[in-house]
């Protein structure tokens, strides 16, 4: 009777090492020299040696923002005063004309959103102080088509 107890005795306490044991390397593995991305709680983190980055990040040409936790942003993101949009499934500052929600945006090369007179393959277009293109309206004295772009010769009779 006393050889089973500490047979049973034995198994537990070699379970509870094994969970305290992964538990730790799960740890090292996050926490431990490590760099580039991280999944953590179903968001993304990125690494430079035991260090969470924070703020811009670029990786392999592409850049990202990380908020204060570290963690992934998407979609509209306002940093030191400028508008940027990052992709909603990868989180990649994205550039050019992006469309959302049915309203067209352009973001410069840096990704910064764009506001008032844009020239762009040769055209006019105008977007408004949200950034989005306006289209098939007058503005000021210039008639900008259903595509948005301005159209030569239009003259505005009021």
């Amino acid at each position: 009777m006393k050889n089973i107890f500490v047979k049973n005795l034995m198994i537990i306490v070699l379970i509870f090492l094994s969970i305290g044991c992964f538990g730790v390397f799960n740890e090292l593995e996050v926490y431990g020299e490590t760099n580039g991305w991280t999944n953590s709680n179903n968001s993304w983190r990125y690494y430079s040696g035991p260090s969470i980055q924070t703020g811009w990040c670029k990786d392999k040409g592409n850049w990202y923002y990380l908020d204060d936790n570290g963690m992934i942003k998407t979609g509209w993101i306002k940093s030191e005063g400028k508008w940027y949009y990052l992709d909603p499934r990868t989180g990649k500052m994205l550039t050019g004309w992006i469309e959302e929600k049915g309203k067209w945006h352009y973001l410069n090369s840096s990704g910064e959103m764009i506001t008032g007179w844009l020239e762009y393959n040769g055209n006019l277009y105008y977007l408004n102080t949200s950034g989005v293109m306006v289209k098939d309206v007058y503005v000021g004295s210039y008639y900008l088509g259903p595509d948005g772009a301005w159209k030569e010769g239009s003259i505005n009779k009021k």
